[in-house]
């Protein structure tokens, strides 16, 4: 199977970053229920794809500036078109046996992508818990992966540390204090956000490191990330979509339920 124009295609529109994941690996890790097999019986590589930098949210804009109506009409519009980008490449891999998966908020079914990330060389985990791009470093979305029956040259996992040799601005930057032995907290994070709105629409930590700060998000997607609820009217105005024309709202960030996520490893119980 030849990836090379799906890689360039999807690129085109911020899928800029790519990698390849052994479906074996990936076994070792995942649950029954998403176990390769179960998922595409045959599966022989794992196609993973991210967004570096701001390329993706610039595509968005362009898009719902020429299409306003996919605002008002869709819930989650930079997930949305990431699903109708892919929908028009996947035409072009003929008969294929492929089945796609979407890191997004209504995904048919939740996988772990940071370890998708990991396996297909997307980068290390980082001190943060993030996925650091050698490139665009914790300016990375994870987006989607194509379980394919096809083989396909796989990407090498980066074993090392990224942060190795760092002198971690991050966890002076954090206001929270979430960092516990240099390694980022969830619940210390999640209690501060609880009791505080310092960092409702942005993270200072992140916005800390060094590695790939040349892709920063802008000011506008930083916010629709981190807290939708003020996102959404950003989207609206750039769209020129009316408050009263959008049949949805944007949503905050859920600080005192998201712990509960889906177990996107699919064991018996857990947190993701």
């Amino acid at each position: 199977m030849d990836v090379t124009a799906l890689r360039s295609e999807l690129a085109d529109i911020g899928l800029n970053a790519f990698g390849v994941a052994d479906p074996a690996r990936w076994d070792a890790t995942a649950g029954a229920e998403r176990q390769a097999e179960r998922l595409l019986p045959g599966t022989r590589a794992i196609l993973v794809f991210g967004s570096g930098g701001p390329t993706l949210w610039n595509a968005l804009i362009a898009d719902l500036g020429a299409h306003p109506e996919h605002l008002s009409a869709e819930a989650h519009p930079l997930d949305a078109y990431v699903r109708r980008a892919v929908e028009q490449v996947d035409l072009g891999l003929g008969g294929v046996r492929r089945r796609w998966f979407f890191a997004a908020a209504d995904a048919e079914l939740h996988l772990d992508f940071r370890m998708l990330a990991d396996l297909a060389g997307l980068g290390g985990r980082s001190r943060m818990g993030l996925v650091l791009h050698p490139e665009f470093g914790l300016w990375l979305g994870l987006r989607a992966a194509c379980f394919v029956d096809q083989a396909v040259p796989l990407s090498a996992a980066i074993e090392e540390d990224p942060c190795a040799g760092c002198p971690a601005p991050c966890i002076p930057a954090c206001p929270g204090d979430a960092f516990v032995d240099g390694a980022w907290s969830v619940d210390r994070c999640a209690a501060f956000h609880a009791a505080s709105r310092r960092c409702a629409s942005s993270c200072d930590a992140r916005s800390a490191c060094p590695k790939g700060a040349e892709h920063r998000y802008g000011p506008d997607e930083t916010v629709y990330h981190y807290d939708r609820a003020a996102g959404r009217p950003l989207l609206r105005a750039l769209a020129g979509v009316a408050a009263d024309a959008d049949a949805y709202e944007g949503v905050g960030p859920h600080w005192n339920t998201w712990r509960k996520k889906v177990d996107v490893r699919g064991g018996s119980g857990g947190r993701s």
